[in-house]
């Protein structure tokens, strides 16, 4: 009797059994995570096998527990709460550098890139930014529908289906990079662009822990993702919208989440995103608004919380900067905070006599350096300390003399280095002239012995190039870095720019220069867009010649403007709110 009472009991939310289902669901967890270790790069040979079985094993057999013991749905909730909590914070981080993340679907969709193998996704490319809001935006509303149960059919199949795409692309990415790596080694040619970083925490990662997940590492995040939305798939038809007192719990367990990752990321502003779109969504669901579904009302509000953000931030600048050209950062601090790769080489050689291979030490030259016994088979090189390249290293700066204007050749700096090389690069020329044609030549190689003036005429000496095919191209990038105040417009794209603040920039020149204030534009400009520019806007400014990835990294504004004092980041400013020259002398440069 008490047998036939159990089996038509219904079971809830915790089983059969609640403390087995936690401790299974805890021991899955712990196997998703011995796996991923097991795969990753870094484990040792032979302690990789042991985890991944270990792994494996743990996630099969607690399944197995689940299954037996109603616990699926226990560990739905789990899931829910990891991947909502995950989706949101990951969105918002995109949304934060709308055009951080355009300018990596960029990478994806070039002709060299994803494109060159699926034409189809070149199609995108013009529409890169709108792309990156949807993203973004898409990202944020699944997260908090997931935690709250809305429309959770529609929502867990929209995540899975991101999911299989999102695994696949760093799948795809990840061989790229493999396959570069061993052409790069056969000394073959390979001619795709691999992205080395997916863009998935946008620079989030890179800026607070150091580094971006590695294009396998992206892969395997993607896959344990994939995952916990298939625990979701097992539970579907028992989810429904959070009643109050299931949002007690999932709004909780979703923000310890959040809390990690905001932690890790170094941004306090997820938590209170989150906790207004959460609670925002619960406020605005109970709202009467026509006929339209509670699920629908909290959606919409999500969405238009996400894109006026993502708004925003496309418009002006990022909340929150990561990238090494932050407010406050020392540029020169950043050229030189890299980590150089200590490496040991072993040497392979193949003993003549015995036919076997044997490895030396480079200092056991006295036994391998005799070639009557050992031929060079290879070189193998075990790392010691990984190489960290600097967080900043393309900045460089660069302008051909001809196009310095008399005021910027007086410059102490630039003066120093006219003084220095002119002479290499320009020497005085005279065009020698006679029935047969005119030459021009070096004005000392001129001698009436080889050029007699009955049958030459000499022209008025000249100051040129001394080889017209190699103009003198200045590196101004250490004065840019040393100057007490310098002003850079950042223009990447001179063609698609905010035309309508290029007065307020003029504005901002002119003022610089009565104060003796030096005043660049650094840009990837061809010499003709240049000279258009100068002409249509009537702004006689010098451009630096500047790395077009580089630009995009100093200021996402197009145009941007930044305020240097010794090489390090006082403000910078979106082109739609350029203050007034005095404003910035008052606040930064009267004060200093």
């Amino acid at each position: 009797m008490n047998e036939m009472r159990l089996r038509n009991q219904k079971i809830d939310v915790r089983g059969r059994s609640a403390i087995l289902n936690i401790a299974a669901i805890l021991l899955n967890i712990t196997g998703v995570v011995l796996t991923v270790i097991g795969f990753h790069e870094s484990t040792a040979e032979g302690t990789d096998t042991i985890l991944q079985v270990s792994g494996l094993l743990l996630v099969a057999a607690s399944i197995f527990v689940l299954i037996m013991l109603k616990g699926m749905l226990m560990f739905s909730y789990v899931s829910r709460a990891f991947v909502g909590g995950l989706f949101i914070v990951s969105g918002l981080v995109k949304a934060n550098d709308p055009w951080g993340f355009a300018f990596k679907l960029e990478e994806y969709f070039s002709p060299t890139g994803l494109a060159a193998d699926f034409p189809f996704f070149g199609w995108f490319e013009p529409y890169i930014i709108e792309l990156s809001v949807l993203i973004c935006v898409v990202e944020i509303v699944l997260g908090v529908a997931v935690i709250l149960g809305g429309k959770i059919k529609l929502a867990t199949w929209s995540l899975l289906g991101m999911m299989i795409f999102f695994a696949w692309l760093t799948y795809y990415t990840a061989s790229c990079n493999e396959k570069q790596t061993l052409a790069m080694e056969m000394g073959m040619e390979f001619n795709r662009d691999c992205v080395t970083d997916c863009g998935c925490f946008g620079d989030a990662l890179k800026g607070s822990v150091g580094r971006s997940l590695s294009p396998w590492e992206s892969f395997w995040k993607d896959l344990v993702l994939f995952y916990f939305t298939l625990v979701l798939m097992f539970s579907i038809g028992k989810i429904k919208l959070n009643t109050v007192k299931e949002n007690w719990v999932m709004v909780p367990a979703s923000m310890i989440v959040v809390i990690f990752f905001s932690w890790v990321f170094g941004w306090m502003l997820p938590i209170f995103f989150a906790l207004i779109a959460l609670l925002g969504s619960f406020v605005i669901g109970n709202i009467n608004i026509g006929k339209m579904a509670k699920p629908w009302k909290m959606a919409l509000f999500v969405t238009l919380l996400s894109f006026l953000f993502s708004l925003y931030t496309s418009f002006y600048l990022p909340v929150k900067d990561y990238r090494p050209y932050a407010i406050g950062n020392n540029l020169i601090e950043k050229m030189n905070d890299g980590v150089p790769q200590v490496s040991e080489f072993v040497l392979i050689y193949k003993n003549k006599k015995t036919g076997k291979e044997e490895e030396f030490a480079l200092d056991q030259y006295a036994i391998y350096g005799d070639t009557s016994t050992y031929q060079y088979v290879d070189r193998k090189e075990t790392i010691i300390v990984p190489g960290v390249d600097a967080s900043i290293t393309d900045f460089q700066a660069s302008i051909n003399f001809d196009a310095l204007s008399e005021d910027e050749k007086k410059i102490a700096y630039i003066d120093s280095l006219i003084q220095a090389d002119f002479d290499f690069f320009y020497e005085e020329k005279m065009v020698v002239s006679s029935t047969y044609g005119a030459d021009t030549i070096a004005a000392i190689d001129y001698d009436t012995l080889y050029y007699p003036d009955s049958m030459y005429t000499a022209g008025e000496p000249f100051v040129a190039l001394a080889d017209p095919y190699s103009p003198w191209v200045l590196d101004i990038t250490p004065y840019l870095l040393t100057a007490d105040n310098i002003f850079l417009m950042t223009i990447r794209d001179i063609e698609n720019m905010n035309e309508g603040a290029i007065a307020d920039f003029k504005a901002v020149a002119e003022g610089a220069k009565a104060n003796g204030i030096p005043f660049f534009v650094l840009s990837p400009a061809t010499n003709e867009q240049i000279e258009l520019f100068k002409s249509k806007f009537d702004f006689d400014v010098t451009f630096l010649g500047f790395d077009g990835t580089e630009v995009k990294i100093i200021v996402r504004s197009n145009p941007g403007l930044v305020l240097l004092q010794n090489g390090t980041v006082i403000d910078k400013w979106p082109s739609r709110s350029i203050p007034d020259f005095d404003s910035i002398f008052e606040d930064y440069i009267k004060a200093e």
